[in-house]
């Protein structure tokens, strides 16, 4: 009986750690989409900030996503003069 417990609770702690570590895996790919969005597109002229909606359409992320992304990520804020706006640092 101990030792089922033992077995159950590294295959939980081994499904967490697989769970924590793909959804750090997307967000770092998302963010660096959307990184990679925002300053090509201040390399091209575009304004220093860009919305969320077109964030989302260039990226093909979800704009609620987008938004989640942009306020967890350390190399993009928010955009003082213009809501729902975001930039990079």
């Amino acid at each position: 009986m101990k030792s089922e417990l033992t077995i159950a609770f590294v295959v939980l702690v081994a499904v967490a750690g697989h769970v924590a570590l793909y959804r750090w895996v997307k967000f770092k790919v998302q963010e660096g989409v959307i990184l990679k969005f925002l300053r090509e597109a201040r390399e091209q002229g575009a304004a220093n900030s860009q919305h969320v909606d077109a964030i989302a359409a260039h990226t093909e992320i979800v704009a609620k996503r987008v938004a989640v992304v942009c306020r967890k990520s350390a190399g993009i804020e928010p955009d003082p003069h213009s809501a729902s706006s975001w930039r990079t640092r």
